[in-house]
């Protein structure tokens, strides 16, 4: 794979995304995965109180 390609798409097997897809992806994720784990904070503080 020449680097040249690198930067023009990302292949996961037969699932080629350019690289821009790719980090759009990729911030996504990170994006949904910060959001899940903040709002799981008020819900842990409403169980524990709770109790």
């Amino acid at each position: 794979m020449s680097k040249l390609n690198f930067y023009l798409t990302v292949s996961f097997g037969e699932l080629e995304l350019s690289n821009l897809t790719f980090w759009s992806l990729v911030a996504i994720t990170v994006l949904f995965v910060v959001s899940f784990i903040l709002s799981t904070i008020p819900l842990t503080k409403n169980i524990s109180s709770k109790k």
